[in-house]
Parts: structure tokens; sequence; C-alpha cells
């Protein structure tokens, strides 16, 4: 994957020193955003640390991503999602541990937005509200992080809409931070990028003064080194009320098949109703999880009786579904079954088999609660889009058993009128 870069940090306009620190290492393809706080020298002291630690222990466990490029079957992406939190993990432990060596640096601590480039994917990973956006042609700014933050959390909770409804001095309060404790929760994403995405890290000081519509404008087609620019000047046209750091990325060449691939996972789960209502990044967050299946002509991928553990949505090719020796059904590129086994493993209803080489996603269940288990959000639209699924399952069922009852209930009555179900004459 090649990629092209511009970053920029700058002071701003109100405050006495840059607490905001960022590292590039283009031969690793590591790219972090760092934004500081503890007074004094803190914030500067725990933003550079946090970047420093980063870069040290991605540069000498980067042999996994090595790894990964070249295919070896025993490293996986989730893998090197893992190496990545633990990069995050070892900065929050040293910061920690200097803030609590050096009592006038006590609770130090540091946001923390990174990116890191492999051949053919992307693992974003990000601590407090430094934010991750990409701007993808012809669609709309993503942002990619949800901060971790007082309003933010306020928001979800539904007792306000705007951060203006909050008081100014709470504003910045942020709920998780690298290096206040020993640990830290990670939020790790992993994705396949497109040709053409822009990716922008950048700190609150970047993000607070404008939209992601904006954003997108003061960004588009113009070089990453001229946007960044462009950037710290808008930041401070706004007031400059804080430190202001960007770096813009460029995905200027990736494999286009894999991408085109990926591309297809995101508009085929987006027309499955369980997870219509997902965001961007939540629906990429899915297709981290969900497995690649194929299926040749006249295999049978579901059996009737067996337990089942997955969901299937259909991506090529077509399925029979079997009750017995009948076929019920036939489902093609964009249709699914087995949702309800996300929920148990009760024996399948019918069997499915590949009428013609088939490619499928399949979510299991294991994958499903890790999902519900790692993202409230996520967990809380997931299992509503579920049980409307349910409901309008049981609702069909209970039209049918009323049709079967009503027919039943017409036979009694006439005895002597014609039979519903004639028997075969010799």
């Amino acid at each position: 994957m090649k990629v092209v870069f511009g970053a920029r940090s700058d002071i701003g306009l109100s405050r006495e020193f840059n607490e905001d620190c960022y590292l590039v290492d283009e031969d690793l393809g590591l790219f972090v955003v760092a934004d500081g706080m503890g007074g004094s020298a803190g914030g500067e002291i725990a933003s550079r640390m946090a970047c420093n630690e980063i870069h040290n222990s991605i540069r000498g466990g980067y042999d996994i991503v090595r790894k990964l490029d070249a295919g070896k079957s025993e490293v996986t992406t989730q893998a090197v999602s893992d190496f990545v939190t633990g990069a995050v993990q070892q900065a929050c432990a040293a910061v920690h541990a200097q803030s609590q060596k050096d009592r006038s640096l006590a609770g130090m601590g540091t946001t923390v937005a990174m990116i890191l480039v492999s051949s053919q994917h992307l693992f974003l990973a990000h601590v407090g509200d430094s934010r991750i956006y990409v701007f993808r042609p012809g669609q709309e700014a993503h942002q990619l992080t949800r901060d971790h933050s007082l309003v933010e959390e306020l928001k979800k909770l539904g007792k306000i809409s705007s951060s203006k409804q909050v008081r100014a001095k709470y504003r910045n309060a942020i709920t998780r931070a690298v290096g206040i404790y020993e640990n830290v929760q990670v939020d790790v994403l992993e994705m396949v990028p497109m040709p053409g995405d822009r990716f922008l890290i950048c700190s609150d000081g970047m993000h607070s003064t404008s939209s992601k519509a904006d954003l997108q404008r003061l960004v588009a087609e113009i070089p990453p080194d001229e946007a960044a620019e462009k950037l710290i000047r808008h930041a401070n046209s706004k007031g400059g009320k804080d430190n202001i750091t960007c770096i813009l990325l460029d995905i200027a060449q990736v494999e286009k098949e894999k991408a085109e691939f990926t591309q297809r996972k995101l508009s085929t789960l987006k027309s499955v109703p369980l997870f219509k209502y997902l965001t961007f990044d939540e629906l990429l967050k899915v297709v981290s999880m969900v497995s690649d299946r194929s299926f040749e002509a006249g295999e049978t991928i579901v059996v009737e009786g067996e337990p089942g553990n997955a969901l299937f949505v259909i991506m090529a090719g077509e399925v029979d579904v079997l009750k017995g020796d009948e076929k019920v059904a036939r489902l093609k590129s964009g249709d699914h079954f087995g949702e309800l086994s996300l929920l148990d493993r009760y024996p399948r209803s019918a069997s499915v088999a590949a009428r013609n080489p088939v490619q499928c996603l399949a979510l299991s269940q294991d994958q499903f609660y890790d999902l519900i288990r790692q993202y409230n959000a996520l967990s809380v639209k997931l299992l509503w889009s579920l049980a409307r699924v349910c409901s309008v399952r049981l609702r069909e069922t209970t039209d049918e058993l009323g049709l079967v009852k009503s027919l039943i209930a017409k036979v009694n009555l006439k005895d002597d009128g014609p039979e519903l179900f004639p028997k075969e004459r010799d």
C-alpha cells in the first residue's frame, strides 16, 4: 500500500505550551497524534512519552506485521490489532509510572489516536477525544472514532443533544486517557481502505472548530501537506483556543481487488435488516469480525435438525432452502439466513444447500457476542434490530397459524362440503 501524508502542529493563539505531539514513521507506516493534559509541563511530557513508547513498541514487534503482509497463516488481523492495543497499553503504563515517580507530574495523561499501515490493512486505535476521520470520494465524511468524553457519554444517554448544553468547564472532560491509570481500554478498528481515501488524525483543537462537512471542504482537492497547513490556519481563524495538531494520510495505491471486495462486504451487510441502522464505523467493526465462506454447487451449508451457530449473508450465488426433500425457498445475493442462531443453538428448522458456487459472509454466535461485549452503542442497535426481526417472524407465524385454524374451522362446519384435502381414489 502506498500512502502520501502531511502533518502539522501549532500552539494556537491562547496556550503557553504546546501539549500536543505527533509522530510519523513512514517506513513503519505509523502515524500518531497525542494531546497531553496535566498542567505545567505534564501534558507535554505525557504526549511525547506516549508517542515515543508507541513508536518503540511498534518498531520492536514489527515482525508480526511483516508476517501478516507475507500471508503467514499463523498471523491474523486480530493478532495485529492485539499488537497495536499492546503498544498503547505499554505507553499507558510508562506514562503512569513516570507520574508516580515524579509527584510534580501526578495526574498527567494524554489522548492517543493512531493509524498503523500494513500492505493491505489499516489498524486504527484511539483513547480520549482526539479523532480519526475518513474522506471517501463521492461520500460524506465519516468519523471513525467515538470520543471518550463526558459530552459523548451524556449524548449516548440522551441527556443532551449538543455540547453547548454542558457547562463550558466540563466540555473538554474526557472519560479515558493514556497514563491516568496503569491500564486503559483501547478502541481498535481494522479496515481495508479504498483508493482515494483520505484520513485525518487530529486533536480536539482541530475538530472542535469545524463540522465534518467543513473539514471535508477544507481538505478537498489539495495535497495533504497543503491541507494540513490550511486546517491549522482555519483553526486559528476560529480563535485558536487550544493546541492544534493534524496528520492527513492519502491512500495513493492499494490492492484494487481486495478493496473492492471489502466495499462489497459493506454494501451487502448494509442491506441486511440486522445491520441497517449501523453507522459507517460500526459497520466496519462488523466487517472486521465476519468470516468469508465459499461453497461448491450441491454442498450443504446448513443441516436441518443440527444446532445452528451462525448468520450467513449471501454475496454471490444462490441457495435452496429445504424441508426434508421439499424445496421451500430459493435465496440469492443479498439474502441471509440463520440470524436466530445468534441467540441460541436451537436445531435448524431447514437445510440450506448451494445451488451453484456460493460466496457468503458468516457471523458466528461467538463473534456476535464479542461485538456486543466490546461496543455498547453498537450492541444496543444490534439487539434492537434482532428483536425487530424476531417480532416480524412471530407475527408471520401467528398469521399463518390463524389461517390454518380458520381453514380447519371451515372444514368442521361443512361436513357435507367438498374435502379440503381429498384422498386419492383408486
